[in-house]
């Protein structure tokens, strides 16, 4: 129950962070994908500054994902390969 407890308050304080955070930055924001010309709408738009924040940290949240299931990925099929090489390694033939 303590742990539970525990991860509700933690859970609790970053809502909280994210509330705050939300006010603080409700300003519109232009974001611009050309760097040559950032005053060109055709390659940008207007949105919240947070809303902006809040796509920033879940797109790394999605890249983490992703390299983590890759590499776990990676690391399952060397593992498999090594088992391979180690248990064919006692059956070679000096011909």
């Amino acid at each position: 129950p303590l742990l539970k407890l525990f991860s509700r308050l933690i859970f609790f304080l970053i809502a909280l962070g994210v509330i705050f955070l939300a006010l603080a930055n409700r300003q519109i924001v232009s974001f611009s994908l050309n760097p040559f010309s950032p005053e060109d709408p055709s390659f940008g738009f207007r949105a919240p500054l947070f809303v902006l924040l809040m796509g920033a940290i879940g797109f790394g949240i999605l890249l983490g994902y992703i390299r983590s299931v890759v590499t776990t990925m990676v690391n399952g099929l060397t593992k498999g390969v090594n088992r391979i090489f180690l248990r064919d390694k006692g059956r070679e033939d000096y011909d």
